[in-house]
């Protein structure tokens, strides 16, 4: 039962973003490829994220090679937040980076100004 209220949600989330979007750019390219992370950061999941969240983090990082790229994946990442209404919990992104063995280059505070922080 518990599966099916996870794949339900990611499902429910995905609709969501797409239907915001109607022309796939990279963002939703990237947002996609994080949707196996939603329940993680989004509610009662404990422990490790499961492993196709770390392969799309993994994925999607890798591609946000330089400042440009990271501080457009941080805008992104809050826009489409925002849109959904998705309330991200900020200690859960955190949470991935141990597991996953993963740094994270761009603020997960959902509050930050992309457009002025440093990226890592």
């Amino acid at each position: 039962m518990e599966k099916q209220i996870m794949l339900f949600s990611g499902l429910a989330i995905m609709v969501v973003i797409l239907n915001a979007c109607p022309a796939i750019g990279q963002c939703d390219a990237d947002i996609v490829e994080m949707l196996p992370c939603a329940t993680f950061v989004m509610g009662p999941a404990v422990g490790k994220p499961p492993p196709e969240c770390c392969e799309g983090v993994k994925l999607v990082l890798d591609k946000a090679d330089n400042e440009e790229k990271r501080r457009s994946l941080c805008q992104c990442l809050k826009d489409e937040a925002i849109k959904a209404e998705v309330k991200i919990i900020p200690e859960k992104l955190m949470n991935i980076t141990g597991p996953c063995e993963i740094k994270v280059p761009i603020p997960t505070d959902p509050n930050v100004d992309c457009k002025t922080v440093p990226v890592f």
